[in-house]
This record gives structure tokens, sequence and C-alpha cells, in this order.
């Protein structure tokens, strides 16, 4: 796949503007930073472990089915401070023949994002309870050059290619606006469901250049994304005094945006493809244990349909679309997330919380080896060197957190570390 805007290719393509597809292989969408830890710095500092307690407002979200816990209106909203590691190709030689990327350089830098995550408030009724919220799925920024990189084939003395250097500006964010309600069916059983509309908003460039002179080769922009609907259903169970369970289930849509390539060598010319970033349904199960008065114990258990992110990708410059983009394709994965929470019965309770999750890989990584170089149609597989870069595994992350209750509200911190991002958390929930 070379990168480079070419009279054939603008051919090519033209037949495709205005189809539906999803992401692209942009250099920028080599890193998804995708987080479906639950809402809160409570839940936080558990290691997100939340869908069995599911008791205070962010359950909207979370789960609703926890929102008939509630015995008065709750306000809740969370501050939230993420560290992202961006890692990218930045230069060398990869080798040809089965694929060598060893000579291949690497490099990385921490993105940070602060933002309101979340934002809920409840109604509690007898049986029924309301809740609107807000909860922001993406929220990712970043700025990064390439030098590119040499592919040789052979001993090195073959058809030598480039992988162009390039230059990306990203910016992208999903949020999810919704309604809730819990509906208790008896003392044990509760239900819920959340109507969300997501948001993308999606400013993102990527530019790049010639090997030879450092001459604007091409620019391809996303922008321009649009909001659609998705559901949440919620269940929980109390079982014992001492053991309760919750089931969630999120479903969100593919929401649309548009990729234009250009090129500063025909002006006024550009190819545009209706595409969409397709956010992954989730399905959870969660138990929350009380030993005694002073303990909680959570483990959540989900599957994230990462599969759905890269269905039916799509690349802007080849025409063969399986050789080059099946082995980008990512597949579900399994979080599982195991919190404790211990609170001290003093005048005002302090809680001390701990927790460790499970990530699975979600990067986009070239998996398995390219196709050997074809001299027929000088084309190195170029996906296989720029999509080297990401970490390949599952990362695990450790969780601490704090708070204290009051008469009327409570405050909690929390944090949450790994080698791929740090995030600090403090909420709030005020009871009226």
């Amino acid at each position: 796949m070379n990168k480079l805007l070419v009279t054939a290719v603008a051919i090519g393509l033209a037949g495709m503007t205005g189809s539906a597809w999803a992401i692209t292989d942009n250099e920028a969408n080599a890193s998804l930073p995708f987080s479906f830890s639950n809402p809160g710095a409570r839940a936080l500092g558990m290691g997100g472990a939340f869908l069995g307690l599911a008791d205070d407002a962010s359950a909207a979200y979370a789960n609703p089915a926890g929102l008939t816990q509630l015995v008065s209106p709750e306000v809740s909203a969370e501050l939230r401070s993420v560290s992202t590691n961006t890692r990218w190709l930045d230069g060398g030689t990869a080798q040809y023949n089965g694929f060598n990327s060893s000579g291949l350089n690497y490099s990385s830098q921490d993105d940070r994002t602060n933002s309101l995550r979340s934002f809920s408030f409840v109604y509690p009724g007898e049986r029924m309870s309301f809740a609107i919220y807000r909860y922001e799925v993406i929220n990712y920024d970043s700025d990064f050059q390439s030098a590119g990189a040499v592919t040789v084939t052979g001993d090195g003395s073959g058809y030598t290619g480039n992988v162009f250097a390039y230059d990306v500006n990203t910016s992208f964010g999903v949020d999810s606006y919704g309604v809730a309600m819990g509906f208790k069916a008896s003392d044990r059983l509760s239900f819920g469901l959340g109507i969300n509309y997501y948001l993308l908003d999606i400013r993102t460039t990527t530019d790049r250049f010639s090997p030879q002179d450092g001459s604007q080769l091409s620019r391809e922009a996303n922008l321009d994304g649009d909001g659609k609907v998705g559901f949440t259903l919620g269940a929980r169970l109390v079982l014992t005094d001492w053991l309760s369970g919750g089931l969630s289930y999120r479903h969100a849509p593919s929401l649309d945006y548009d990729a234009v390539l250009s090129s500063p060598n025909f002006p006024g010319e550009s190819i545009k493809l209706g595409t969409s970033l397709n956010v992954p349904d989730v399905f959870g199960i969660g138990l929350s244990v009380r030993p005694s008065d002073a303990w909680v114990i959570n483990l959540d258990v989900s599957r994230v349909a990462y599969s759905q992110v890269t269905d039916n990708l799509v690349s802007l410059f080849d025409s063969d679309q399986a050789s080059s983009l099946d082995p980008l394709k990512l597949d579900d994965g399994t979080e599982v997330r195991l919190g404790a929470e211990y609170t001290f019965a003093t005048a005002r309770p302090f809680s001390l919380r701990a927790g460790v999750w499970r990530d699975p890989a979600h990067e986009l990584v070239y998996r398995g080896n390219p196709p050997n170089f074809d001299p027929a149609t000088q084309n190195p597989e170029a996906n296989a060197v720029t999509f080297s870069s990401g970490r390949k595994g599952s990362q695990t992350h450790y969780a601490i957190g704090a708070g204290m209750a009051f008469s009327k509200f409570q405050i909690d911190i929390g944090a949450d570390f790994s080698d791929t991002s740090d995030t600090v958390s403090a909420s709030g929930v005020l009871r009226f």
C-alpha cells in the first residue's frame, strides 16, 4: 500500500464517494483510547468494578437497575484527568521476505486530557426511579510526527520502498447523553433501561511527505462527526443479605464522519469517503459481596465487542482491501475487574479502596506476516510497518481510592495506573 496520492488512485476511488464504511487505516487510528470503566472516582478506586453494587447516581450509566436503591434525589459529578501513552513508528528499516521489524524505531509521548467525565441526576420513587446523565466515552488529543521508514526486500539488493514521513494532529471525542429508568419488580429484583444519544466530535489531520525532498504529498482529514441513539439494559438481583448481582448490556451506534483525501499537487480536487466509528457494545456481569458491615468486594466481567470497531475497515489508498486490512482487524476482549472497599465507622465514615483489572488488547496492530514483496507492483505492505508500533498485548491496571461521607454529600478520589495510561479522578455526590 503506497501512501501516495496519484491520478490513478484518485480515479479508482472516485466511485467510492458517499459509501458507508468503518474507520480507515489512517496512522492516527493506531491507538484507540476506548475506556469502559464505570463512572465515578469511587468505582475507579475499586478497579471500575461496580455492576453488582450500583448504589449511587452514577448507576444511571453503569447499571440503571441500581437506581431503585436510592431513597432521595442525588446529583453526582466527576472530574477526571487521563494521561495516555501514545506510541508510533518513527524511522528505521523493515526487512521483507518474512518481515523483520527489528530495525524499526519507535517514539512515544504522554498525552493528557482533563474534563468533566460524567454527570448525573436521579429522582427516586417508591418503585420507579428516573435519571438524566452525561458520560464521556472517549476524549483524546495528540500531535506527533514520524520520520517514516524504509522497506527493503531479501538482502537489501532488491527494490527499496518508503513508508512516508507523516505529521498527525488528532482530536476526537465521543459523549453519551442519556435518560434512564430503574423499576423495582420486587424487593429483590430490579430492572433498568437507558436511552443514550452518542455524539462524535472528530477533527484529525494526517499530512504525508516525500522522502526525497520533504514536500507535502497528501492530507487525510477526518471530520464532521454525527450523533445517533443507543440503549442500555440493566438488571440487579439481591441474592442474600450479603450478596447481590448485576447485569448490563450497552448497545452503542455507528457514528458517521467524513474521510477526505487531498493533495497540493491537485489543487481543488479531493476524495471523500463516508466512514464511521463503531463504538463497541459491552455486556457485563457483576457480583457484590458484603462479608461484614465494613467490607464490600466487587467482581465485574465484561465482554467488549472490539471487533465492531474494524468491521468493514477501509483504506483510502489500497484497492486490495483484504490483504492489507484483514491483519488489522480487532478481536473481542474480556475485561475482568476486582475491587474492594473498607469503611471505617467514624462520625464521618471514611473509606479506603483498591482494585486490579485486565484490559484486553485493542490497538490497531498488524498481526502475522505480510505478503512477500511483489516486484511487479512494487508495493511493499506499508500497513505492516506503520501499524507495528502497538504493544500487542493486554494491560494490567492497578487502582486505589478513598472517600468520605457527610450527612448530605460524599466526596471520593481515585487513581488507576498501567503502562499505557494513568487516570486520576475526583467526584462528589450531593443528596437532597
